[in-house]
């Protein structure tokens, strides 16, 4: 089944990606991105064998031995009506426990090269870890409670929908520091579930930075290279941005960083681990999509309606709720609507984006007229183009002096 739908949905003489033949208006990576959906897929109609109780409990219960348990790394932040308190908002995705992909994966692995010139037989096991989440089931029902070390309170999610829960809550008093938060389990349960808290100032500079082809090469613009770069090879940053965004942690006096990304959040423990480790000056919380291989509907309705730049300005306006009195510099490039999203941040916010920063990659829409349609209305002080020959220089620029370009 699923070698099927991989081939039917990837046309053999396009150079566009996979799915075109269902959304042709779909923008590149997202349409790329549905064909590690269709993997997943193979695996959840196994899972989907599992007794309907396992998926939609009819009652609430913590996660148990049975269950794997995700907390995202999250944005910390003052409490406005309680000064002195710290709220935090927290992500957890609750699910089935992960199946081990590899022998699927090895199963399909020969049609992959003949059809798609994509070889992962050598590297099935990474392959496997990075698709993972994409072979569980998410639980509804399941209610997550944390502590976060030097902080007063612990912290309880609302019971999971579709296996997420999101809410802001109260951490009481924390010494504002980054923090290692962990999940309660019960205690016949040995696992360890850790997340790290970035807390941060009301005032003062934050970094918004998108990932895939920003700070992570990705070559979004090439089928076969974006699968090479997502499921076999080892990450490569854009050369010059772990220097630049080094800079910026000491410039602009430790800002928040915050990566956004349209990618799904199936992706997270390999997205974290690139930045926990290239980007460790300057890591941060990860917004990635949160549609779901069960949530078919949701997937093909965000492709079709090339949802990017509606989900890429709703993070925009959830951070800005977060930090309402800081300034932020926002980073991105060319592939797909970040100018696009971050002009109109610029419009409707004004200050609160102090400046966009857009890499131009080779081979994307690139033109004058996309960019002035993008930022019309915007002062050319407030954003800056950039080749990758400049990207050196970008550490130069003073931002917090109200400096863009």
């Amino acid at each position: 089944m699923i070698v099927i739908l991989l081939i039917a949905t990837w046309p053999s003489n396009s150079s566009s990606c996979c799915c075109a033949g269902f959304f042709s208006s779909a923008p590149f990576t997202m349409r790329f991105t549905l064909s590690f959906v269709t993997l997943g897929l193979a695996v959840v109609e196994v899972v989907h064998a599992l007794p309907r109780e396992w998926q939609r409990p009819s009652r609430r219960s913590a996660p148990n031995l049975l269950d794997d348990v995700l907390v995202f790394d999250a944005p910390a932040f003052d409490d406005p009506a309680n000064p002195g308190n710290t709220l935090v908002q927290l992500q957890a995705y609750v699910s089935s426990r992960q199946l081990d992909l590899t022998p699927l994966l090895d199963t399909i692995s020969g049609e992959l090269n003949k059809t798609l010139g994509l070889d992962i037989s050598k590297t099935l096991d990474r392959a496997a870890s990075r698709l993972a989440l994409f072979g569980t089931l998410p639980l509804s029902g399941k209610d997550v409670t944390v502590n976060v070390d030097n902080c007063g309170n612990a912290a309880s999610l609302p019971s999971t929908l579709g296996g997420m829960a999101i809410q802001n809550v109260t951490l009481g008093k924390c010494d504002g520091t980054d923090a290692l938060g962990t999940v309660t389990l019960a205690s016949s349960d040995s696992r360890n579930v850790n997340f790290t808290v970035f807390p941060s100032s009301a005032d003062g500079f934050g970094v918004i930075s998108d990932i895939d082809d920003t700070v992570k090469v990705s070559h979004s613009l090439d089928k076969l290279l974006l699968a090479k770069a997502t499921l076999i090879d080892d990450p490569v940053p854009v050369t010059g941005m772990p220097e630049v965004f080094s800079s910026l942690a000491k410039s602009l006096n430790s800002p928040q960083f915050i990566f956004v990304s349209a990618s799904p959040f199936q992706l997270y423990p390999f997205l974290r681990d690139f930045i926990d480790t290239t980007y460790n000056e300057s890591s941060g919380p990860i917004f990635l999509n949160n549609l779901t291989t069960t949530n078919i509907s949701a997937i093909t309705d965000f492709a079709a309606n090339d949802g990017i730049f509606e989900y890429k300005s709703a993070m925009i306006d959830r951070i800005q709720g977060m930090y309402p009195g800081k300034k932020f510099l926002t980073v991105g490039d060319s592939t797909q609507k970040d100018p696009e999203t971050y002009g109109e941040a610029i419009r409707k916010y004004g200050d609160f984006i102090a400046c966009a920063w857009i890499r131009k990659v080779d081979g994307a829409n690139n033109t004058d007229a996309r960019f002035a349609a993008a930022f019309d209305g915007v002062s050319p002080d407030k954003f800056k183009l950039y080749t990758d020959d400049e990207i050196p220089s970008l550490a130069n620029i003073d931002v917090a002096g109200g400096t863009c370009n």
